[in-house]
């Protein structure tokens, strides 16, 4: 029996909460800490750096998706994190939630990305709140199982087009 296709606001899917607003000299950075720091940056999946243990006041859990205010681009932070200024975390509000769940709904968000950026920084959450997602649905329900095998068939694609980017370069045999 096959599924459907529904649209949902992100809304009923997420919820926004503003970071603790904290600047880098806030932290001491290492080449071998646990704990990304998440920037406004679009570069290096939003992590400027890592950062020692803070405090748990400032700790945001991980299993959510970042953005950054200035770039509104959407990452999955998968660890515990610290942030500085201009961001804000996607709290999931969906039952199951991993990291390909999270990458296929970062997909769709990044989608919005100039809308995002055409509004104001204060304007952000109620735009992202009406923003109607396109969603996988089986017997009524959201298919997270069709979301997770996507991303893998994704990611399966990309492994096979190195491997032959490597070969053709001479790189691999």
């Amino acid at each position: 029996m096959g599924g459907t296709w529904n649209v949902k606001p992100a809304k009923e899917l997420f919820e926004i909460k503003g970071n603790p607003q904290l600047n880098k000299d806030s932290f001491i950075f290492t080449d071998n800490e646990l704990y990304p720091y998440f920037t406004r940056t679009v570069l290096n999946n939003g992590v400027s750096g890592y950062v020692e243990y803070l405090d748990e006041d400032h700790k945001i859990n991980g299993n959510s998706i970042a953005v950054g205010m200035l770039g509104m681009q959407f990452f999955y932070m998968e660890k515990d994190f610290y942030a500085g200024q201009f961001t804000k975390t996607i709290i999931p509000k969906v039952p199951y939630f991993n990291k390909k769940v999270a990458l296929y709904f970062i997909s769709l968000l990044n989608k919005y990305q100039k809308n995002f950026q055409s509004v104001l920084v204060r304007d952000f959450e109620k735009t992202f709140y009406e923003t109607m997602l396109r969603l996988p649905f089986l017997n009524g329900e959201i298919c997270f199982a069709y979301m997770e095998k996507y991303i893998e068939e994704l990611e399966a694609e990309r492994i096979e087009e190195l491997e032959a980017y490597l070969k053709a370069a001479g790189l691999k045999t």
